[in-house]
């Protein structure tokens, strides 16, 4: 993150949709002239629901609902139903319409069993823990590879100011993504205060878990030999979600722990697979404010949400899907106004892969620099009209459309 002198925002963008795929299938391949199916996902009280699958049954083709619940499903054949899923909410069937016509698909909570129906503990809810963090040790050298897209905005005093989109080609073990090579990418913004040029590297760098091996962490994680010893469980409840259990284990550290998390750990008890763990952080040991332009500029009170969805790989075993963080902070200049800062962004992995020949799979370094990255790379623009993850979000086309006509991207 660097910070630069305060400018009047040009024209304010307007919403960004956010594009959510959970590994359902590759969907880059489809024809152009299929069928599209397009809609909205909302609850019980009609309020949007995002970031939740909507697929064919069979799990071929797939995409998701974006941060305001609307998706866009191209499909190479008709089909007559769509399921849609997601942690917390019950799967739902839900049938297409003819002629083209727009979905709605209601989708009702899961199920929750309390856990006082049940001899419950916190005994019980760390003994959970442990085994899902045993789980992941022993299997912390398996090795994937696959296809990841990234996508990050910032908004400033309620204008968004900061667009970052890019395609790569990964390597990722339970632990963490190791390597990443960068394809197609963009990275636009207008003048503002706050630029997150590295913001990427939180994201993605960020592990599930650590070992006792592992360089010492300022951050203290729910998943390492530290937060076993240091945190609290608590058993919160029981959902049921796709023919499957899922503990909700919550956990919160020490008083006085100002680099300690809390959050949620979404656990099957019978296997001990994470499917999900939330994190709530203290942010400003993470984020790097020495590239200041102009006296009195300043932020506090920033504060992450992280939260890495997790897919089942084999009969009692997960690997990553996706993350999404959530920043929010004030910054403050002269100590004469405030304004409020949000960054969003979401790293999925859409394909897996054998590992590509060619490829060195290289690490990302903390420091990285993603506009210095992409400022080497000429923009595409037919690549990102063309390219179907991208078509998946309606109100993404819309966005593309401002930035091109303003002729930010390529430009920079």
């Amino acid at each position: 993150m660097t910070i630069a002198p305060i400018h009047q925002p040009a024209t304010a963008l307007r919403r960004l949709g956010s594009l959510w795929l959970l590994g359902l299938g590759s969907v880059a391949g489809l024809r152009a002239q299929g069928l599209v199916v397009q809609g909205r996902v909302v609850d019980e009280k009609q309020q949007p629901v995002p970031f939740v699958s909507v697929a064919l049954p069979d799990g071929s083709t797939g995409t998701a609902t974006n941060e305001v619940g609307e998706f866009r499903l191209r499909l190479a054949a008709p089909a007559p139903q769509l399921v849609v899923f997601g942690v917390g909410y019950q799967r739902t069937t839900a049938a297409v319409p003819a002629g083209g016509q727009p979905l709605t698909v209601t989708l009702p909570a899961s199920v929750v069993a309390l856990p006082e129906v049940r001899v419950s503990s916190r005994e019980q809810a760390t003994a959970l823990v442990r085994r899902a963090y045993a789980k992941l040790l022993r299997h912390q050298a398996d090795t994937y590879y696959g296809k990841g897209f990234y996508r990050q905005k910032t908004s400033q005093a309620g204008q968004y100011r900061e667009f970052f989109d890019a395609f790569a080609d990964i390597r990722f073990s339970p632990q963490q993504i190791d390597g990443w090579d960068l394809g197609e990418a963009r990275f636009a913004y207008t003048p503002g205060g706050v630029d997150f040029t590295n913001f990427s590297a939180i994201t993605r760098l960020l592990p599930l878990f650590q070992t006792a091996a592992d360089k010492p962490s300022r951050l203290l994680l729910p998943l390492s030999p530290a937060g076993l010893q240091a945190c609290t469980f608590s058993l919160e409840a029981y959902l049921t979600e796709q023919g499957r259990e899922l503990a909700v284990v919550s956990f919160a550290p020490p008083a006085g722990q100002p680099t300690a998390a809390s959050g949620k750990l979404y656990i099957d008890p019978a296997t001990a697979a994470l499917h999900r763990l939330e994190l709530v952080l203290p942010a400003d040991a993470m984020l790097n404010t020495g590239g200041a332009k102009g006296p009195g500029a300043s932020r506090e009170g920033a504060l992450l949400h992280l939260t890495t969805d997790l897919v089942p790989v084999a009969d009692s075993l997960t690997r990553l899907a996706s993350k999404r963080a959530e920043l929010d902070m004030q910054f403050l200049v002269r100590e004469a106004f405030t304004e409020d800062v949000h960054v969003s962004s979401m790293f999925l992995v859409y394909q897996l892969t054998p590992r590509l020949k060619g490829q060195p799979y290289a690490a990302m370094s903390q420091q990285t620099n993603d506009l210095q990255q992409i400022r080497k790379r000429r923009y595409n623009p037919q690549f990102w009209r063309d390219n179907e993850i991208i078509r998946a979000s309606p109100v993404e086309e819309r966005v593309v459309r401002d930035f091109e006509g303003r002729r930010v991207f390529g430009r920079l």
